[in-house]
């Protein structure tokens, strides 16, 4: 769905029980607390709502996004759930993901490098670099740790080998990157149950 489709006439929302929270959408209602959600929006912008007038459209997009994240708490399965007021969870920003690998004592390169290889974290399930590109366990494993960083059950990581060993060089939407393995592979995670 996208942010045109949701928080019709009939949406309510209590944030003292956000699982009874009901987004009316285009497809019908649709009830926090049955919902299983892989979310894909960091935020709803005002170029999300051009059937708002212009005037109102940041107002709009700014009470929407909050709608969202208090209707994901209620929500029964989220992936990557919101955090730091980012509704698809951390590891968007490029600072914040520098300063969660660093906490966490993992290397990162000061700026991208061209010859990174992407690999993709679905809960535990580690899916393989693209055409060409070669990755060991070591990169997997700085993968998997920088994701427990950042807090995320899915996330797309771009690492690099250099002489001091991988390193993370940066991490971009999950989505945009998905092909048909990572959208099989996150369906399977929604369906045994993420919280």
């Amino acid at each position: 769905m996208s942010a045109r489709t949701l928080a019709g006439p009939g949406t309510r929302c209590d944030p003292a029980r956000p699982a009874d929270a009901v987004l009316a959408t285009r497809a019908g209602p649709l009830r926090a607390g049955a919902a299983d959600v892989a979310a894909c929006l960091p935020a709803v912008t005002p170029w999300d709502l051009p059937h708002i007038a212009r005037a109102e459209r940041a107002f709009v997009a700014a009470e929407l996004t909050a709608l969202l994240a208090l209707w994901l708490e209620g929500a029964r399965r989220v992936v990557n759930r919101p955090a730091g007021g980012v509704l698809c969870g951390r590891g968007l920003e490029a600072d914040d993901v520098r300063w969660a690998a660093r906490a966490a004592g993992l290397p990162v390169l000061d700026r991208p490098a061209r010859d990174a290889v992407r690999l993709t974290l679905v809960g535990d399930r580690l899916l393989p670099a693209g055409t060409g590109a070669t990755a060991d366990a070591g990169a997997g494993e700085l993968v998997r740790a920088l994701a427990a960083a950042l807090g995320a059950e899915v996330l797309c990581a771009r690492v690099a080998c250099g002489s001091g060993g991988w390193a993370v060089s940066a991490v971009e939407p999950w989505w945009r990157a998905a092909d048909r393995a990572t959208a099989e592979a996150v369906a399977a995670l929604l369906a045994r149950g993420t919280r």
